[in-house]
């Protein structure tokens, strides 16, 4: 590397407990000053050039899957030769975060993580902007609103990598459902209101005798139980995020809103003193689940996209019904927000000093033909939408996107006007009140409480603690106020996007 990468042991530690790409380096990243055509050949006086490639391990198949990718890429590109290096995901970002301080970077990275990790990376000088690289050829290859200054792609008005998940993905909470357990009680189709899932459920439960019920939560474990939740509460109210999180908040009104969740949790929680969810849930976690479900003990049950491959693992001929969660009995009023149509996940270490061969890298990564190798290995939905060009979906997977397009809608996100929100994220979180919001939750499922009365008590809390951190940054010099949580141009019912 041609800088030098200064390192702590705060700086270490805090990597290391945070499990963020948290550097050391302050120094300003140049931009790369010329763009490598797509494809060349070495010459007797250009050897190979290697790029080193560094990622991480999740699933038992991903270093194969690497290995047979960096192969392709190679027998394309004779002039570059990669050194893949893959770690478990427990140790990637420490194996890293270790590479960078010992002036060992990589040339390409993976970004594990969401907004505050690739911010880290950036800020600590570890990213390499990618601007310079980008042709219309590559900007056209996704879709609309991908490259726009909203976009997480960009960073401080700089392209900061390269995604690969369509990020919808991972926030889609569909409704499973056993078709031939629905079908046996004499029902064709899920449901898809609030009073039909009530009332399908408790037939189920009713006439299942104890041997199906007709469903259940995730367990009591708070991830579980905010996914089943936020399924159901997102069709309540337009305009309100973080529903999954520990401070719901309405950017129609820049209020806390965890009360426009509460009908979603009167739903389990009269589900629950009717005895109509399975006996135990709360003991239960999203293991416990899929092998209920797959036993043919649970008839339905809202939560991840990912979950639908771990039940079919268990069961392989189960006939797997998705669909959207139910929504209220007035019709929807508001979607899933999605804060960005892309993530930077392949990226270019500042220090590469092979930037041009480490662009070709990921100009490969960035192609409907790495991402359709991609999907086809892992089954998680991509960003490219060619990349699925040839490709028949299997059932489940078709499901998915359907209730993906459905049920999920661009939107804003709390720091799109004020960047100091970012700031107050952390001091807001760490002074919420207890119990926290999912905790209440629970509490009131099992106790048969005032859901609107407890969940209105604690926005009253948390909107006095958002005040108050904002004042503290303004008496820092900040100039942000409660109007910088408010979006009143954003119809909530269609995606939210700015050129």
């Amino acid at each position: 590397m041609n800088k030098k990468v200064k390192t702590s042991a705060l700086a270490i530690l805090a990597f290391c407990t945070t499990i963020v790409f948290a550097g050391c380096s302050k120094n300003a990243v140049e931009p790369a000053q010329s763009v490598a055509p797509a494809t060349s050949k070495p010459t007797a006086q250009q050897p190979p050039k290697t790029v080193k490639v560094v990622l991480p391990s999740a699933r038992a198949e991903d270093e194969a899957f690497y290995k047979a990718e960096v192969k392709k890429f190679m027998d394309k590109n004779p002039d570059v030769k990669v050194d893949l290096q893959m770690n478990p995901s427990a140790q990637y970002n420490n194996a890293v975060q270790l590479m960078f301080a010992t002036n060992e970077g990589p040339d390409v990275f993976f970004i594990v993580g969401g907004k505050a990790q690739w911010q880290l990376a950036s800020d600590n000088g570890w990213i390499q902007p990618i601007d310079d690289y980008l042709t219309p050829e590559f900007k056209a290859r996704y879709p609309q609103g991908t490259f726009d200054k909203d976009s997480w792609l960009r960073y401080k008005d700089k392209v900061v990598g390269v995604p690969l998940a369509d990020p919808r993905y991972s926030k889609v909470r569909p409704l499973f459902y056993n078709v031939d357990i629905l079908k046996q009680y004499g029902i064709d189709a899920p449901p898809k209101t609030y009073s039909e899932f009530k009332n399908m459920s408790a037939k189920i439960t009713k006439e299942g005798k104890g041997q199906v019920y007709g469903t259940s939560i995730m367990g009591k474990d708070l991830g579980a139980f905010s996914a089943t939740i936020a399924g159901f509460a997102v069709s309540n109210e337009g305009g309100v995020l973080q529903q999954e999180g520990d401070w719901p908040i309405s950017l129609l009104t820049g209020q806390a809103n965890a009360a426009s969740m509460a009908p979603a949790v009167e739903i389990f929680r009269d589900l629950n003193a009717q005895k109509v969810l399975a006996p135990g849930w709360e003991n239960w976690d999203p293991a416990q689940m899929h092998q209920q479900f797959a036993a043919g003990k649970v008839a339905m049950f809202v939560g991840a996209a990912w979950q639908a491959a771990e039940i079919l693992k268990l069961k392989p001929d189960l006939k797997l019904g998705i669909a959207a969660a139910p929504v209220p009995d007035t019709g929807r009023k508001g979607y899933r927000d999605v804060p960005t149509p892309a993530e930077p996940k392949f990226v270019i270490g500042s220090g590469s000093k092979v930037k041009d061969a480490a662009w070709k890298v990921l100009d490969y990564f960035g192609s409907a033909e790495f991402q359709k190798s991609y999907f086809q290995s892992s089954k998680e939905m991509v960003v490219i939408p060619k990349a699925y060009d040839g490709i028949e979906l299997d059932g489940v997977s078709k499901q998915v996107l359907q209730v993906m397009n459905e049920t999920l809608r661009l939107a804003p996100h709390v720091s799109l006007k004020n960047a100091d929100m970012d700031k107050l994220s952390k001091p807001i979180a760490d002074g919420l009140p207890k119990p926290r919001i999912k905790d209440l939750g629970v509490k009131a499922i099992i106790n048969n409480e005032d859901v609107k009365a407890v969940f209105s008590e604690y926005d009253k809390k948390v909107n006095q603690l958002i005040e108050a951190e904002m004042k503290k940054a303004r008496d820092g010099g900040s100039k942000i106020t409660i109007d910088d949580l408010k979006f009143s141009d954003w119809d909530p019912m269609k995606d939210y996007l700015r050129k």
